[in-house]
């Protein structure tokens, strides 16, 4: 039986890039410290980490993080469902002032936005059918469809920085991917660990993490450049979520179930926000 998935449309996102909607979607201060309200994007096709459940409600790691976040800085908070490739765009078209979504920091990205954080250290690895013992590894996948997220630069990556060149096949989201790989339409999807042990649960044991662990990744908080204040108080939030237990908590508690090797959790080491 082929199981069914759950995915939102980011309509939040759609609404705010109308002319009609722009009025009360963008923000008129120049620092996420001077409202009430913090919008923060998240993503909406990554169970366990950002996703909607059956009763309308937007929860996973990152959503917790975004919760911690905004109640440390004493503000309210006005969700933004986005998919993979609006990480960025919703920041710099002023719909958004944080992205909490699964996104690793890298000097390009950083030409265009700043980062706070990272939040979390995530490992890439990849997800194959629960049957298919022919991918043990990266250089496992040379020649084999690859599915990835649109917006997503994890098929470029493992040509470039691990010589491997699988066939890359672009879906408009996680869930999407999923469903491919199940169908035998691809055979491979590679992100980052957390990602792709949320997809794995979602599978229901149609698909398994191979453990491949071979890229480190810092995942940060997407932000609009030139908020040093901003992005120093989201830092102190995210230290006191390290500090507290909440992280280790909220690691254990979505990624637990779904058999993601918690034995050491990482603490990150942050980067300047000047």
């Amino acid at each position: 039986m082929t199981p069914t998935f759950r995915r939102t449309a980011p309509l939040l996102a759609a609404l705010c890039a109308l002319p009609l909607a722009a009025s009360g979607c963008a923000a008129d201060h120049d620092s996420i410290l001077d409202g009430d309200v913090l919008r923060i994007a998240v993503q909406t096709d990554q169970p366990l980490i950002g996703w909607e459940n059956d009763e309308g409600r937007y929860e996973g790691f990152d959503v917790d993080t975004a919760r911690y976040i905004a109640e440390s800085l004493g503000k309210e908070i006005e969700w933004v469902p986005i998919l993979t490739a609006d990480r960025e765009t919703v920041l710099l078209e002023d719909r958004a002032d944080l992205t909490i979504a699964s996104f690793s920091i890298t000097q390009e990205r950083k030409r265009d936005i700043a980062f706070a954080g990272p939040y979390a250290i995530a490992h890439q690895d990849l997800l194959v059918r629960a049957d298919d013992t022919t991918i043990t590894g990266l250089a496992d996948i040379e020649g084999r469809r690859l599915c990835s997220a649109r917006g997503s630069n994890v098929a470029d990556r493992i040509t470039v920085e691990h010589g491997v060149s699988a066939v890359p096949v672009e879906a408009e989201d996680s869930i999407a991917c999923l469903e491919m790989l199940i169908a035998g339409e691809v055979d491979v999807l590679a992100t980052d660990d957390r990602i792709l042990a949320g997809l794995a649960w979602q599978s229901g044991g149609a698909a398994r993490l191979v453990g491949a662990g071979y890229s480190e990744e810092r995942l940060g908080i997407g932000m609009q450049q030139g908020d040093t204040a901003g992005c120093e108080a989201v830092n102190r939030a995210i230290t006191d979520m390290y500090a507290d237990g909440t992280a280790e908590l909220l690691m254990r508690q979505w990624f637990a179930p779904a058999g993601m090797d918690l034995e050491s959790i990482p603490i990150p080491q942050y980067e300047g926000c000047a």
